[in-house]
């Protein structure tokens, strides 16, 4: 159907016809215009139907979706009005009938009502402030570009069915929110290079942008700042009066330049004077305030301004912003499924309760008792209606805390969330005749409680708050308070963690615990916070995380012991996943001893700043959430290492095992020299006659096994006092040059005091390669677990594993897949690609090698000579092949199977190999990781005697 087809025959239908008689007509015109499905015609999508069913008030029966299409809309007519208000009020009669349908049927992201003259397209993606599309006959028929979308009418439609996810706000919002902040930023930035105060500045500049927000949302009237700016340009001198002039009448209320303006206050317009503008701050502020500041998106908003103004101070605090995917994936399951199953309580008791007494009251009618019946029913009316609102009172009692609230993101989720669950009971409550403004909404951003270090990131969290309340009730009815602030004293500015007398801080009581903590390592900590504070933090929480935690374990301990106390019902946070390892996962295994762990994305990527790192996201409770879920998928259990196979951290170390693996020397200082320089000083002479080759040795690092060999040389004096290395000169002199001017400012004496030998010497590893002619090398940190051979001439670095042992059974065992699902569940992650850490202390002591019989040995000796030899084929075939390249070949074609390919052969003999393996267990082969962990554990236990 051509547009104007379609825009003549509704002009003359629509006043005509009812919703039953013309809805499904009205809707296949509108998807022929843009090719969308129908119902019942071939291609039509699965679940697109007319008249989609979800429960009835009392029955079986609630009501029917006029059109339904999984995942895209539910479509809801209503007959046309002779009057624009009429229309509006029917609309939105329709709009609160479809939001329930849309809760029944899993909450498609777009909501469309019509009264065939008009088509309004609501989008209702979690996360996100709704938006409208209003689309006319007149936008069809010439295909108009609707106001504030940039989109044209037809384009519109077409989303509707076919993409709804370009009707997203965040689309669009985020664009404007990452312009309009830059900006501004901008703006800051170059006051502060003037020489104003950066504190009063961000303070200044947040007056403005909520000025500028108040303005487009049309609470500041008159485009009052808009004209401040303007004269501001051609008179900078008086741009300080203006603008607090401005800001004076927005804190109290009153007259500004002939305009009436409303009360704001709040705290955010208080006493303190505007600052001067120059003629060019003046003008990007100006620009700045042309963009569209009601579409700013508040879920990014306070990160990307703070980043714009105070990069520096975050980056000392450990402080992250974090993705609305990434806070929605904590605060749905902490705070949002916790309610909805409460709500879903509520509205199921309520709905019995009517429905039992409709069918006593049809009872009582039938027994000629009309007035009994009625009775009967409005009874259960007025019940219904208090458990309902009820909930809703609810609602306004609920409290989220984000004891690291940065700039406020975690928290506007959270308050958007419980606003959108509050519409909902309140088109709940209207099927028992409560009206929206019988009941009006409750929630307030009063219950989202926040402590914040810093002090500007503590108010840019209440103004982030602010807006996203204020345009959410835009969406909803324009529902205001005057003033239009209230001072939030529940965002606390101060340290989450100690007092200022240095004892450990109190969190306010609160429902639910949500956010992101600092993250600053253990080492860095002393760095970042200072030895004074970070020395505070370990002594006050001594008794119940190891000193050797990162910061961002210090959060979820103290959600632990709220939620162990009753005060909190739940907690979430996302922390970097080094918290699954090591001294951090005790806090992990603190939350199993007192509560449970029921969510858990245990390693994910995460943007920070231009920077690729890994993220853990957990939930936990006092144990009464039976539904777990790790990665999306439900599991059994959550372990301590946020894994579901069975928990190997509860393995011992091995007597068998112990001082054979060994980390390589840390050296503390350039100690390795160039090829040709060992060269030229393994031919001198020393005066002494000693050979410099005592004290001049090959040198390995991780890089070497996994890339190509660096060929670097390295001297070590091992743990020969001072006297002894000067009889090496050449050595020795090169050591006092180069190392010694950096020793000297180690915080560390007895690095200082012996500055000749390496900082780490390993006496331990020396001993261990005595009267061996190679051992076992595995790189520290690797995507691939890859063990190589090394000479024991060359001296590995510390970021290599020895394990000291130079026969091809224990390499083979090493090499092999049972291996790697033992280290892969005992060793940490780290790094952009989220490599392997292999620690000995855990990936090895632990491991239980099989006891094999000498024809399973002489199997698994043979496969192992095998890998190594096509190993060394392999990359002496191309001259820029790398092990790690190799292996990312053998991961691909272990799925891909190419026969083809020459590294097919090293997948073979892996696979061979591990075969092999699996023989001398005694197991039958594949077995999944999980039975592989499982019986390695069951071994390690026997052995261990526990």
């Amino acid at each position: 159907m051509h547009p104007s087809e379609f825009a003549a025959k509704w002009r003359t239908r629509a006043p005509l016809v009812t919703e039953e008689q013309a809805y499904q007509e009205h809707y296949i015109d509108v998807a022929s215009l843009v090719g969308g499905p129908v119902p019942g015609q071939a291609g039509a999508p699965s679940g697109l139907t007319y008249q989609a069913g979800v429960s009835k008030v009392g029955s079986t029966d609630f009501g029917k979706a006029d059109v339904y299409l999984p995942g895209h809309f539910i479509w809801e007519a209503k007959r046309a009005q002779k009057t624009a208000d009429a229309r509006a009020k029917k609309l939105g009669e329709a709009l609160a009938q479809a939001t329930l349908y849309a809760y029944e049927l899993g909450s498609p992201p777009l909501i469309v009502v019509t009264d065939f003259v008009e088509i309004r397209v609501h989008t209702v993606f979690n996360g996100t402030m709704p938006r409208m599309f209003r689309i006319t006959l007149d936008d069809i028929e010439h295909n108009r570009v609707l106001e504030g979308s940039g989109l044209r009418a037809l384009d519109v439609l077409r989303h509707v069915f076919h993409s709804p996810a370009e009707l997203d706000p965040r689309l669009t919002r985020e664009r404007m929110t990452t312009e309009a902040t830059g900006q501004v930023g901008a703006v800051a930035r170059a006051m502060v290079d003037h020489g104003h105060d950066r504190t009063a500045v961000a303070h200044f500049m947040l007056r403005v942008v909520f000025a500028m927000f108040a303005e487009d949302i049309g609470l500041l009237e008159g485009r009052l700042l808009t004209a401040v700016l303007e004269r501001s340009v051609t008179k900078p001198a008086q741009s300080e009066a203006y603008l607090t002039e401005l800001f004076a009448a927005m804190a109290k209320g009153g007259e500004f330049w002939g305009q009436d303006v409303k009360c704001f206050n709040g705290g955010l317009f208080d006493a303190r004077p505007a600052l001067p503008l120059t003629s060019a701050d003046a003008g990007a502020l100006l620009k700045a305030a042309k963009l569209d500041w009601s579409q700013v998106e508040p879920a990014i908003f306070g990160g990307l301004f703070e980043s714009s103004l105070e990069t520096e101070v975050r980056g000392k605090r450990g402080a992250h912003f974090t993705g609305v995917q990434d806070i929605e994936r904590v605060v749905e399951p902490v705070v949002m499924m916790d309610l909805l199953r409460q709500w879903d309580a509520v509205r199921t008791q309520a709905r019995e309760l009517v429905g039992n007494a409709e069918a006593q009251a049809l009872q009582q009618e039938q027994d000629g008792s009309p007035r009994k019946a009625a009775n009967t029913r409005e009874k259960a009316r007025l019940a219904a209606a208090q458990l309902v609102t009820g909930f809703q009172t609810h609602l306004g009692q609920v409290t989220v805390l984000d004891p690291a609230c940065g700039s406020g993101n975690f928290l506007y989720v959270a308050l958007k969330r419980l606003m959108d669950l509050e519409e909902l009971v309140i088109a709940e409550a209207s099927l028992y005749g409560v009206g929206r403004f019988d009941r009006p909404p409750v929630v307030h951003p009063k219950q989202m409680l926040g402590i914040e270090i810093e002090e500007f990131a503590a108010e840019l969290a209440s103004v982030t708050l602010w807006i996203g309340f204020i345009q959410w009730n835009q969406a909803h009815g324009g529902y205001y308070k005057i003033p239009v602030l209230q001072t939030l004293s529940n965002i606390e500015n101060r340290n989450a963690l100690l007092t200022d007398e240095g004892e450990e801080a109190s969190w306010p009581a609160a429902m639910y615990i949500t956010g992101n903590p600092p993250f600053l390592g253990d080492k860095v900590m002393r760095e970042r916070l200072g030895a004074e504070t970070t020395e505070a933090i370990r002594l006050k929480y001594g008794d119940r995380l190891p000193g050797q935690s990162d910061l961002v374990c210090y959060w979820p301990e103290k959600a632990r012991a709220m939620v162990e106390a009753g005060v909190t019902r739940r907690a979430g946070f996302v922390t970097t996943n080094s918290i699954r390892g090591g001294k951090n996962r005790v806090v992990l295994e603190r939350i199993k001893a007192s509560g449970d762990l029921f969510m858990a994305w245990p390693d994910e990527p995460w943007l920070q700043d231009g920077a690729a790192v890994r993220v853990s996201l957990f939930a936990f409770d006092n144990g009464s959430e039976q539904v777990k879920t790790l990665a999306g998928q439900t599991v059994a259990d959550i372990n301590p290492d946020l894994t579901s196979h069975v928990d190997v951290k509860r393995a011992a170390k091995l007597p068998e095992n112990d001082g054979l693996g060994v980390v390589g020397t840390q050296k503390g200082g350039p100690f390795d020299i160039s090829q040709e320089t060992a060269q030229i000083w393994l031919s001198m002479p020393n005066p002494d006659g000693v050979s410099n080759a005592d004290v001049i040795k090959p040198w390995v690092n991780g890089m070497d096994l996994l890339r190509r060999p660096s060929h670097r040389w390295i001297i070590d004096f091992a743990s020969m006092d001072e006297s002894e290395a000067e009889k090496y000169v050449a050595p020795f002199e090169y050591v006092k040059e180069n190392v010694y001017p950096e020793r000297q400012k180690n915080n560390r004496a007895s690095y200082r005091e012996r500055w000749w030998q390496h900082q780490e010497a390993r006496i331990s590893l020396r001993q261990a390669m005595i009267e061996k002619a190679r051992v076992i090398a595995i790189p520290r940190v690797a995507k691939h677990l890859m063990p190589c051979w090394i000479p024991t001439s060359y001296l590995p670095d510390v970021q290599i594993v020895v394990v000291a042992r130079d026969d091809d059974f224990t390499f083979g065992v090493l090499a092999s897949t049972v291996h790697r699902a033992w280290a892969r569940a005992q060793g940490t992650y780290m790094g952009v690609g989220n490599d392997l850490r292999y620690t000995p202390s855990t990936c090895f002591e632990t491991f239980p090698f099989p006891d094999p019989t000498p024809e399973h040995r002489a199997d698994i000796e043979k496969w192992a000579r095998f890998v190594v030899k096509m190993r060394e084929h392999l990359l002496t075939q191309d001259a820029k092949a790398t092990l790690t390249g190799l292996y990312n070949d053998v991961v691909r074609l272990r799925v891909e199977r190419d026969a083809t390919h020459p590294v097919t052969a090293l997948v073979k003999a892996h696979a061979d190999l591990d075969k092999a393996v699996a023989a001398a267990y005694g197991w039958d082969w594949p077995l999944s990781e999980d039975d592989v962990l499982a019986r390695l554990l069951a071994l390690n236990l026997e052995r261990a005697g526990t």
